[in-house]
């Protein structure tokens, strides 16, 4: 059963909601873990660009899964399956992903918009109901 952490982001900023999943990506890449990140189609080549500068002083070693058949320790995905070996999930959808059960860690970053907060509740009252261990962290920026 994963750990859920739910980020209230302050703010209906997609550059701050992005710039928080790399935050993430980074302590937990640092801390020895894979990470998947879930995301959209559209959203791929932004996370990807912003992965590569996100700190002029450190590299986060990444890939987009399925475009490339890689072992590096992060990948980001938009379809309905994951590649293997992956620890923590980083989902940026406003639905739970079929393949969360992998992940031994979730990261849920939620926004101020009205649909992602009413998706957020949907996902949060989804992982209490099957018995999920949930973390709640107020994100002000």
């Amino acid at each position: 059963m994963p750990q859920v952490d739910f980020y209230i982001l302050h703010t209906q900023s997609r550059q701050e909601k992005d710039r928080l999943a790399c935050q993430l990506v980074d302590k937990a890449w640092h801390q020895g873990y894979r990470i998947y990140i879930h995301t959209d189609f559209i959203s791929v080549k932004r996370l990807d660009m912003m992965l590569w500068t996100f700190k002029e002083e450190s590299f986060l070693p990444h890939d987009i899964y399925p475009d490339v058949s890689s072992s590096a320790p992060i990948r980001i995905g938009y379809t309905e399956q994951v590649c293997d070996g992956m620890e923590v999930l980083i989902n940026l959808t406003e639905t739970v992903p079929p393949f969360f059960e992998q992940f031994k860690r979730i990261a849920e970053i939620v926004d101020e918009t009205p649909s992602a907060r009413e998706t957020g509740r949907i996902r949060y009252r989804f992982y209490k109901e099957k018995g999920d261990v949930l973390k709640v962290h107020e994100i002000n920026r």
